[in-house]
């Protein structure tokens, strides 16, 4: 059964369908233009309430995987409910469909047992959000009435959910492809810093400020232990509440003399009722801790904490295993400072560095053969040092298809440069693993003596990123084959109201003629919206066709010229057209110049007001440069930034102004790199914006720049 805003007798069934239809598509479009979770249960809840689909009490809630709580991440018509409303697990309707994963309809929620009363009478659907099968929220959706939803509806919800599902997985993906990149970052800078100075507060320092920003908690010390005292003293320390430098704690005293004593890691998810508190710390806001003991070996040189002020805040193993990626340098920090005196020190140090890098580390000879390796090598490709040195390192780790390629690697830093690259490599039990490497030439006096050679890791961030673009080209298939079905409803609703239209004008009756002019333009519009969603989609898809043949310029700028003409001069604009005397022609698909031309065009129509448009069209070498200029309101550096972005538009104020979805730029953008080219944009508020579209004379030869995806 439909919902009561859309059972009306006056509207017909092919304007309600193509309503409800057409809402779902702007969900849709919403929801994939989301960049993170609390951006995608925001647009799910108001998505929803469009009056289209009739839906009025709404809430998204996303699971807390440390509580198991159902954390309320936004709603709408629920009175005295705010975000981030807690339900205990045990409790509530929602319940259900976290534990089953399957959608659930209470059509009277006061014969339900376990109902968290929201009001006294009504009715409920849940349906969950899963991710790889596995629950992480649910989408509740209520009504005062009993009984009051019915199968169109339980489809509508279910799509919702899942195109929700789509995109929490997708940000959590990205989110973790952040991280890792973050965190590659921060040990080479921290690796950086080992490197470029010896003063050892300085460098803990700044490790521990590296530590706490990619953690993200509120503070963090670092402490190193004198084995002739048995203490332990701060030396770096980001507390808010003061300065605890010089502190010195006993073995065993807090957590960090803890760890010592310990030497292994330590949580604690409430200091103020942990037994080992130290007194040092009791005017600390201090309610969460994480530590881990820094060591050389099996030698303790110190140790590592972070610290959190906000109770909701539980530290769990991602959280310890970041920590962890700084203890060893901190500690080869700290073991530099005591032993960096002289050469023999700091031949000591280097090794500990590279003892202790998460990073595999080969040392090759002048013939490529293995001289010294470091246990991360060990623990990457599973070989023992034993098993490997004096051995090829190119033919150990690769197959006959992939080793003229790590070859090249190696034979680029032998000649005294250094080669970088990502590629697959061959594990001693035979699995394969992808890893981002490097090649460093050694050298000494001037005296090549060997290489260096580094493989980090990286098949989890690439099986994420794999995981983000799968996911995002299922949204572009989707968006498609949705708007694809939209056409023949809008079509026919155009077609009918020009046809009432001419009878209306027959029979001179204005009202309703003025009234099915608006139906029509309105039609359109949507019309023209879903073309542009469907240009976007195809081209992230990849089922964008072109048709590359000979192109006369002069008569594309006269066939732009006759369109755009009447939208200059609607806000009293001037058009002004530079081109050679013979423009010439180019090789290009022409449907596709003309369009991106024209969103150009009537872009700054739309933005300037008594000023001049102008067309400059120049040749640069085997270039085809198009220029679009004007004197409107322009925009800051900032909004130029995320212009070229999907349903993106300067701010606002310029959308309830001048209206628009902010699809036209991004189809510029991506017609442009189909046709081996590019658009960019210059331009300064208030002083106006020049557009430049550069594409190759011709495009048969041209390779296709990689297409952005929204």
């Amino acid at each position: 059964r439909f919902p009561s805003s859309l059972t009306g007798d006056r509207i017909p069934p092919v304007s309600r369908a193509a309503s409800r239809q057409s809402a779902l598509l702007r969900l849709s479009a919403e929801i994939a233009a989301a960049l993170d979770e609390d951006a995608v249960c925001d647009r799910v809840v108001h998505g929803l309430q469009d009056e289209s689909l009739g839906y009025n009490l709404i809430g998204m809630f996303l699971l807390d995987e440390h509580t198991h709580e159902r954390v309320l991440k936004a709603c709408v018509g629920w009175e005295n409910m705010q975000p981030g409303l807690r339900i205990p697990p045990g409790q509530g309707l929602t319940e259900q469909a976290i534990r089953d994963r399957q959608l659930h309809y209470t059509p009277d929620v006061s014969k339900a047992p376990g109902y968290v009363a929201t009001f006294a009478n009504g009715s409920e659907v849940d349906v969950p959000l899963l991710v790889d099968g596995r629950a992480v929220g649910v989408l509740c959706v209520q009504s005062r009435e009993i009984d009051a939803f019915g199968k169109p509806d339980l489809e509508i919800l279910t799509a919702a959910a899942t195109q929700a599902s789509i995109a929490i997985a997708r940000a959590r993906a990205l989110v973790k492809e952040r991280q890792r990149a973050d965190e590659q970052q921060a040990l080479l800078d921290s690796m950086s810093d080992l490197a470029s100075a010896l003063e050892l507060p300085k460098v803990l320092k700044a490790v521990l400020r590296r530590a706490v920003k990619l953690i993200g908690v509120t503070g963090g010390q670092v402490a190193i232990y004198h084995e002739t005292t048995r203490e332990m003293e701060i030396l770096a320390s980001e507390i808010p509440q003061g300065d605890y430098v010089g502190t010195r704690l006993a073995y065993g005293e807090g957590a960090m003399g803890t760890v010592a004593r310990t030497r292994e890691p330590l949580l604690i998810q409430n200091y103020d009722e942990w037994t080992g508190r130290s007194g040092a710390y009791s005017n600390v806001n201090i309610h969460s801790v994480m530590c881990a003991p820094l060591l050389i070996g099996s030698r303790l040189v110190g140790s590592i904490a972070t610290t959190h002020a906000d109770p909701k805040r539980i530290f769990g193993p991602d959280d310890l295993r970041r920590l962890m990626l700084f203890a060893p340098q901190a500690a080869v920090a700290i073991e530099n400072a005591r032993l960096f005196t002289n050469a023999d020190r700091q031949k000591q140090f280097f090794e500990a560095v590279v003892e202790a890098s998460p990073v595999a580390i080969v040392t090759l000879d002048m013939n490529a053969n293995i001289a010294q390796l470091n246990p991360a090598f060990e623990r990457v490709f599973g070989w023992s040092a034993a098993e490997v040195l004096g051995k090829n390192l190119d033919e150990l780790i690769t197959t006959p298809e992939t080793l003229a390629e790590a070859r090249n690697y190696t034979d680029t830093a032998a000649s005294m440069h250094t080669a970088k690259g990502i590629g697959k490599r061959k594990r001693k039990d035979g699995t394969f693993i992808d890893v981002e490497l490097f090649g460093v030439p050694v050298v000494v006096n001037g005296e090549r003596i060997g290489v260096f050679a580094l493989y980090h890791d990286v098949t989890e961030l690439l099986r994420a990123k794999q995981d983000a673009e799968g996911a995002n080209k299922a949204k572009s298939q989707f968006l498609a084959s949705m708007s694809h079905e939209l056409r023949t409803p809008l079509n026919a609703i155009i077609g009918y109201s020009e046809m009432l239209e001419e009878d209306a004008r027959d029979r001179k009756d204005e009202t309703a003629t003025s009234d099915l002019e608006k139906i029509r333009s309105a039609g359109k519009h949507l019309l023209s919206l879903i073309n542009d969603i469907l240009d976007l989609s195809k081209v992230e898809a990849g089922r964008m066709d072109l048709i590359i043949e000979p192109v006369d310029l002069g008569a594309v700028i006269e066939d732009v010229q006759a369109t755009v003409q009447p939208l200059v001069a609607r806000n009293g604009n001037r058009f002004v057209i530079d081109t050679p005397p013979d423009p010439g022609t180019m090789h290009t698909d022409a449907t596709k110049l003309r369009q991106a031309l024209l969103n150009l065009l009537s872009n700054a129509a739309k933005f300037t007001e008594k000023g001049t448009i102008s067309l400059i069209v120049e040749r640069d070498g085997r270039d085809v440069l198009f220029k679009v200029r004007d004197t409107g309101i322009g925009i800051t550096p900032e909004q130029m930034q995320r212009l070229f972005e999907a349903f993106a538009q300067a701010d606002a104020s310029t959308t309830r102004r001048y209206g628009g979805t902010g699809l036209g730029l991004a189809i510029t953008r991506r017609f442009c790199q189909l046709l081996g080219g590019d658009v960019t944009g210059d331009s300064q508020a208030g002083a106006g914006s020049t557009f430049t579209i550069r594409l190759p004379a011709d495009s048969r030869a041209a390779k296709p720049a990689p297409v952005e995806a929204a």
